[in-house]
């Protein structure tokens, strides 16, 4: 049988080898290597300067590393003054050291910054991919090399270790390195043609090739035992090829496999033995307290966690390779499907890169799991290993593997349920990272959620419509598809009809005549005036009225939207000639370019204080002094580089500097320190804090004076310096400390309604006027009382953001509070109470209407 390679460098089905090369459409897989190599560089490289340094985990990071810079390339301009400065032990690194001296060779050579210390490790990253790309095109083919290259440099935990100085992307980037060099020294060979056929070459070019993948394992096992020792760094890659050469023996597919291939496979079983048995010697002896040896490589901690050890490396591996662990699982047991499509010299070579791959990410698994208990929190570094396990997949699929609807919908149902976690709990995102307690910003929870919405969709909905069919043609007409697509509703029509005996088709027509019948009556209640309908909630009347047509036309469309989707993109594959599994492809480049370029970058912006920096030297003159609140004085290093900053810990020391003096005065704030720092200018001023730069919720830009720019003090929403808006006035007093002004209700766009519709989210706003300052710790209440219903609104004041006790008298404070009616609220006019109250006391209203010092604020009307 004539064999026609896909590539020069394997990977021949048989039916490419039926079918003249005339007849067959060009690969995109020849633009394997430098596709994969774009992606990854644009990736990796583009954003590296664009965030700033996280404070405190990527500087503490820095910092360690400009002082080995100092020490081991005589960095000695990098010395700060009133800086530690000596040469860090590996208990300071809490790691091993490759990843510091990485960064600090950047500082080295290109200076102080934080893309100088991120570029070498995203160097690593770029290599990572490019040790994953030539394993994948040696033993399987061009386009598993590049589905696995692409996946992997998607892969937010992968990217972003890149773009963080956090030292754990050296890990990985081994660990692909390790692995490659292993696997590829025990199944590849040399390969050449002989009369149009592919075959392998052996001799001393099979063993050239060998070399060069024995070199870079090496490497890789190098890098990985100074990055994290011997259990990860080394047991694993080792533990993966050996085990893989153990298990294909043990399983009779030995056959042809030579006595130096046998010797590699022996030789990295015994070596990863040998790593794994001491590595765990180690783990038993070394306690949390002693110094950490560097065959050890990770941190231990004093208190052992509490979750299981399986359960914690799922979870973290679920949120930090989302949406990629919406396909793995599955991708993983497409694994286990035999690759009959190739000729036997390309399936051997698959089998045992498969079973490699499967077996090198148990064994990941295995060790990380383990190292649970012990570590606070250490990043999964085998994300080569099912990046790989993806390319694999889609390629197989492209190669003639059956398609699978239930991939297709259970990718879309996990990536619903991974996108729905990570939307309730932000700070999950923070995953990719695996640091100690970060802190999610608020103000970028509903950005961040339509980022991330928009990134499971794309990625689920394009894989799913890839998977869920085998089909690459296209009609020959329009008017062929149509005639096609009213076949297909006549057949589904037909078997709707047979279901139950023709049962489901008569409960079908009977809601349907019910909701015509609940559709009349709500007609004819509304134009009569039925007091029973009238009374009815508003959002139900319109549902009722609407549902008897709004169903049947949505269950007719849905099959009609789903099939042009369908079609349209056999349509583009027929066009373009490109294989289903492109479509894998793309979802990983839009999902990838969603979370790289927008999500994460944004969330970075948000906890550096990179922007201020730029802010102050944007809006500062020559000699107007800096001082620092609450941000450490060694991220200005890397920042400012002109003048001395002040730095304070106290907020009423750092606002007597800012005020004092006639000269303009600026501030780097944290966000905790800004309602006591505002609280002392509005005593002192009468007005808000002048904020120049508050687009991160967590460090904010402040100055003694705003130079004609808008205050972005984000406080100014609950402590008013304008003008009062139209309100439903109230004259009530909470004892002589508050008065109340009134209250007024808002929708989600910010506009005023005088009336409300129930299961609607909207704002109530309470304005109170402080008369003296606030005694006790109190909290507010909402009643809104009627037709024997209550809503009851229990909350923080100011939703904690501006505590009682820091109000300052003739402050006008509005207390935002966001409420729903339930639907058992029907129309009419309620009526509103609220007040303060402190456990089982509320706070004495002493003027104005009032019912058990519950403030009558009068009607709310609803409809």
């Amino acid at each position: 049988m004539e064999a026609v390679p896909e590539s020069a460098q394997g990977g021949t089905t048989r039916e490419d080898a039926r079918t003249p090369a005339s007849a067959r459409a060009p690969s995109f897989a020849a633009w394997s290597r430098p596709l994969a190599l774009a992606v990854a560089a644009l990736v990796l490289f583009s954003t590296l300067g664009k965030s700033g340094i996280w404070d405190p985990y990527e500087l503490d990071a820095a910092d360690l590393s400009r002082r080995i810079a100092i020490h081991v390339f005589h960095a000695d301009k990098l010395a700060l003054p009133d800086a530690v400065n000596q040469m860090p032990t590996l208990s300071d690194l809490r790691m091993g050291e490759l990843p510091f001296t990485s960064m600090a060779l950047g500082f080295r050579l290109f200076g102080l910054a934080d893309w100088t210390g991120r570029l070498p490790l995203a160097i690593w990253a770029f290599v990572g991919v490019v040790a994953l790309h030539e394993i994948l095109a040696r033993l399987s083919g061009k386009r598993a090399a590049l589905y696995g290259a692409v996946a992997l440099a998607t892969t937010p935990l992968y990217f972003m270790q890149a773009r963080t100085m956090l030292g754990d992307i050296v890990t990985m980037s081994s660990l692909s390195l390790a692995f490659a060099g292993l696997v590829g020294a025990l199944f590849d060979r040399a390969r050449g043609t002989k009369e149009g056929a592919e075959v392998e070459v052996p001799g001393a070019r099979t063993w050239l090739v060998k070399g060069v993948w024995l070199l870079v394992g090496a490497l890789g096992l190098v890098a990985g035992y100074m990055s994290r020792g011997l259990l990860i760094g080394v047991a694993v890659p080792a533990l993966a090829a050996g085990l893989a050469w153990l298990v294909l023996e043990l399983g009779g597919f030995s056959a042809g496999r030579t006595l130096g291939e046998h010797a590699i496979g022996a030789l990295s079983l015994l070596f990863g033995l040998m790593a794994l048995g001491v590595g765990i010697s180690l783990l038993a002896r070394t306690s949390p307290d002693a110094a950490l040896p560097r065959a050890l490589g990770v941190a231990l901690t004093k208190k052992a966690s509490v979750d299981a050890t399986f359960d914690r490396t799922i979870r973290h591996l679920g949120h930090a390779l989302f949406p990629w662990s919406a396909f793995l699982p599955f991708a993983i047991g497409r694994l286990f499907r035999a690759p009959v499509e190739l000729d036997v010299p390309a399936r051997r070579r698959e089998v045992g890169l498969r079973v490699a791959l499967l077996v090198g990410a148990a064994v990941a698994y295995a060790v990380y799991a383990a190292l649970t208990p012990h570590v606070t929190f250490l990043p999964w570094s085998g994300v080569a290993l099912l990046a790989g396990v993806a390319g694999l997949a889609v390629a197989d699929f492209d190669r003639g593997a059956p398609p699978s609807r239930a991939l297709a919908l259970g990718v879309a149902l996990l990536a619903f349920v991974l996108y729905r976690d990570m939307v309730l709990e932000p700070g999950r995102m923070f995953s990719v990272f695996e640091v100690d307690k970060p802190s999610f910003p608020k103000s970028f929870e509903q950005d961040a959620a339509a980022l991330m919405r928009l990134s499971a969709a794309a990625f689920a909905a394009l894989v799913a419509i890839a998977w869920f069919e085998g089909r690459t043609d296209k009609p020959s007409s329009i008017a062929a598809w149509a005639d096609g697509l009213v076949e297909d509703y006549r057949k589904v029509s037909r078997e709707l009809a047979t279901i139950w005996n023709g049962n489901l088709f008569f409960a079908a027509v009977v809601v349907e005549a019910a909701l015509v019948g609940l559709g009349a009556m709500l007609f004819l209640g509304t134009r009569l005036g039925w007091a029973s309908v009238l009374r009815l909630p508003r959002n139900f009347i319109d549902a009722g009225l609407n549902l008897w047509w709004a169903l049947p036309l949505l269950l007719a469309t849905l099959p009609l939207s789903f099939a042009a989707v369908r079609d349209g993109f056999r349509a583009a594959l027929g066009l373009t000639r490109l294989p289903r599994g492109a479509g894998v492809l793309l979802a990983a480049l839009a999902a990838g370019a969603v979370l790289s370029f927008g999500y994460y970058p944004a969330l970075a912006a948000q906890l550096s204080p990179k922007e201020v920096f730029d802010a102050y030297a944007r809006l500062q003159k020559p000699g107007e002094p800096l001082g620092l609140l609450g941000v450490r004085a060694r991220s200005i290093a890397y920042y400012h580089h002109g003048g001395e900053v002040a730095q304070f810990n106290d907020p009423a020391e750092a606002f007597k500097w800012l005020t004092e003096g006639t000269d303009r005065r600026w501030l780097i704030v944290r966000a905790e320190e800004l309602p006591r720092l505002n609280s002392l200018h509005r005593k002192n001023k009468g007005s808000n804090l002048p904020v120049l730069d508050a687009r991160s919720s967590q460090i904010l830009l402040v100055s003694s004076d705003l130079g004609g720019q808008p205050n972005e003090n984000p406080l100014g929403a609950q402590v008013l310096d304008a003008p009062l808006p139209r309100l439903h006035e109230v004259d009530a007093a909470f004892e002589d400390q508050i008065e109340v002004l009134g209250w007024e209700v808002r929708d989600g766009t910010g506009q005023a309604v005088d009336s409300v519709v129930p299961q609607r989210k909207y704002h109530m706003r309470f304005y109170y006027r402080v008369v003296n300052p606030i005694t006790g710790t109190w909290k507010a209440f909402l009643h809104i009382d009627g037709y024997q219903r209550r809503y009851n609104g229990d909350h923080t004041v100011l939703d904690g953001k501006y505590a009682m006790n820091l109000w300052q008298p003739n402050d006008i404070v509005v207390d935002d509070y966001v409420f729903e009616l339930e639907p058992n609220f029907t129309p009419g006019d309620y009526t509103i109470y609220f007040g303060f109250f402190s456990g089982d006391t509320r706070f004495r209203v002493t003027r104005g209407p009032n019912h058990e010092n519950r403030v009558i604020g009068g009607a709310l009307h609803v409809r």
